[in-house]
């Protein structure tokens, strides 16, 4: 019953990222310049079944204060191995700490699943 509630809690986190994502302009790679990891990309990722390269470009866009990103990454540290297989390993604290970041941030599913763990540890 708890996972039922946290894969559904997951799943509408997801589907309101993926809502929420706005298109970026691709600007050309040049040897000097690198293009900065997008949401978009990371998301790309995700739903290409890249799990891990997905997870990398969250976590770095969370680095850099990005709420939606931290709350992605946490959901997907919290789930691991159950819902991603062997790309992403389970971690509850580091989880804890992402979505902990993105609730600060004003992303309202990382304090509902913060909450879920609180009552399920």
């Amino acid at each position: 019953m708890r996972r039922r509630i946290l894969f559904a809690a997951a799943l509408a986190a997801t589907t309101a990222a993926t809502r929420a994502a706005k298109k970026q302009p691709v600007t050309a790679d040049t040897s000097s310049t690198r293009r900065q990891p997008t949401l978009a990309d990371a998301q790309q990722a995700y739903y290409s079944g890249q799990f891990g390269r997905s997870l990398q470009l969250y976590e770095a866009l969370a680095a850099q204060n990005n709420a939606e990103a931290a709350e992605c990454a946490g959901f997907m540290l919290l789930m691991g191995e159950s819902m991603y297989g062997p790309q992403v390993h389970r971690d509850v604290e580091r989880a804890k700490e992402l979505l902990v970041e993105a609730a600060r941030g004003g992303r309202s599913a990382a304090g509902f699943l913060l909450n879920m763990i609180e009552r399920t540890d």
